[in-house]
């Protein structure tokens, strides 16, 4: 599954009838916030592992963890909730990541110059 995210949003959603599943439940709210990206996580404990706990899962190393829609209050700098219809959040492992075009993560690893080190060294 593949989201092209553009300055906070959700553009597209690509990847197959599980992507498609994806989008028809978040316009099935009819509420274009549910594709406000409403928080993300870069999976960089070492020893975490898939549990189907989201607090570890998000934690997974090499994996990112997504949040679209609502945002609550203790997630935001004035203690005021961002609204939307709901909420969901999506685990993804072996993610590739790129932010403003430069790759961070490819298929897990990281490979950004600055963090190589950092992260083989904390792995």
């Amino acid at each position: 599954m593949k989201l092209h995210v553009k300055n906070g949003r959700v553009e597209k959603i690509g990847g197959g009838k599980d992507a498609l599943a994806l989008e028809t439940w978040l316009r099935g709210f009819n509420d274009p916030d549910m594709f406000r990206v409403a928080h993300l996580s870069f999976g960089s404990k070492p020893g975490a592992k898939l549990t189907g706990n989201i607090v570890e899962d998000e934690r997974v190393w090499g994996g990112t963890e997504w949040g679209l829609g609502y945002v609550g209050p203790d997630l935001t700098s004035d203690g005021k909730p961002i609204p939307a219809a709901s909420h969901t959040d999506g685990t993804c492992l072996n993610t590739s990541v790129w932010l403003d075009q430069v790759q961070v993560f490819d298929k897990g690893k990281v490979v950004h110059k600055e963090l190589a080190g950092l992260a083989k060294k904390n792995r």
